[in-house]
């Protein structure tokens, strides 16, 4: 399907960023330059005295008020400027060395598992402060706080920002095949290939689980299949308004698995492991929209299940096949060979809900 027809509502839900709410976990310690430094009732040079501390007394900080440091200071809250500190970190844990990052957008988590909150991202080469690790993942410290990566993205040494992979890939057009809507299994087709396993168009058309017949109407509601089981209506008709829409992961993985048993659903993993898993020589079909361009025209119907779907007009299916340090190569079996700013690519993948198959 993967025509633009009516342009309706622009989205764009971004990424969410870190959270000021974040307690940390590792203290600031601070230690006065001065010969004499006054602590001060609040962050003011008129504010009263306290006391006085002299040079190389050690405090810890309790945070901070524009450029002044919060201290106890006998048993009572003051404050100290933060021109006469120096500052270094306490931990916890013990440090195990600098570590770089290997792919660009790499999350960072609060807990280490794929189900924590995610309170950013980290582009490639970005050295981070590591602490142990916990099962998979390595204990960074970020912004004062302990956070966890991926340990199979990181490396003591620094990679090269200029290294890419493009692998090889046939390309085969939907339209030519003669299958308007079917840009998720030409996109498996191309994999498929690559991968030594070739499957005609037809082939894959017919063992791919569709409904065959699209939307119906009924009390002010429109009722339809469920993508993640099946393709909702003909994937060789033509993209209209609730017509031959299409189908999610979980739908088409069955039929890569046929022919390659290590196909994978890497949905909601995020760029960095479509990045890792093309580096690995395997091309990944990734759920998107036409030209990259942000998702609109958003309708919804009931699926069998009783529970609501929602999908967007411009919703398109391709090939990931290459990836520099500044941006993706797609094969788009509707618009051709191109390539894809990181930043647009990201931006386009996260808010289009993650959803992409690895064809290893």
């Amino acid at each position: 399907m993967k025509k633009i027809i009516t342009s309706f509502i622009l989205a764009g839900v971004l990424f969410g960023v870190f959270s000021p709410s974040l307690i940390a976990e590792a203290a600031t310690k601070l230690t006065v330059t001065t010969d004499v430094l006054r602590v001060r009732e609040k962050p003011s040079t008129t504010s009263k005295i306290l006391g006085k501390i002299t040079k190389g007394a050690v405090y810890t900080s309790n945070g901070t008020s524009g450029s002044w440091y919060k201290i106890t200071y006998k048993s009572k809250p003051g404050y100290i400027h933060k021109d006469y500190v120096r500052t270094s970190m306490t931990s916890k844990y013990t440090s195990t060395g600098a570590r770089y990052t290997t792919v660009g957008t790499l999350n960072v988590r609060t807990a280490p598992s794929t189900t924590a909150k995610t309170v950013t991202q980290l582009n490639k080469g970005v050295k981070v402060a590591s602490y142990g690790t916990s099962g998979s993942w390595t204990r960074i410290l970020y912004n004062g706080s302990y956070r966890y990566v991926s340990t199979q993205y990181l490396t003591k040494t620094a990679p090269s920002s200029s290294s890419s992979k493009q692998l090889n890939v046939p390309y085969y057009n939907q339209y030519t095949l003669g299958y308007p809507s079917g840009c998720e299994f030409v996109s498996l087709k191309m994999a498929l290939e690559y991968k030594k396993k070739a499957v005609s168009a037809s082939s894959l058309y017919n063992q791919m689980p569709k409904s065959m017949t699209n939307a119906t109407y009924k009390n002010g509601k429109y009722y339809w299949a469920d993508p993640e089981k099946m393709f909702t209506g003909n994937p060789a008709g033509t993209l209209d308004y609730y017509k031959n829409w299409g189908i999610y992961p979980k739908g088409i993985l069955p039929l890569a698995k046929k022919y390659r048993s290590g196909a994978a659903d890497i949905s909601k993993q995020g760029v960095s492991k479509i990045e890792s898993e093309i580096r690995n020589g395997n091309p990944v079909i990734v759920w998107a929209t036409v030209d990259f361009k942000n998702p609109y025209g958003y309708f919804s119907w009931i699926k069998p299940d009783g529970k609501t779907f929602t999908g967007y007009r411009n919703y398109h299916v391709m090939l990931v096949t290459g990836v520099s340090s500044s941006a993706f190569t797609v094969s788009d079996p509707y618009r051709g060979k191109y390539t894809v700013s990181r930043s647009q690519f990201t931006s386009v993948y996260n808010t289009t809900g993650q959803y992409a198959l690895s064809v290893r």
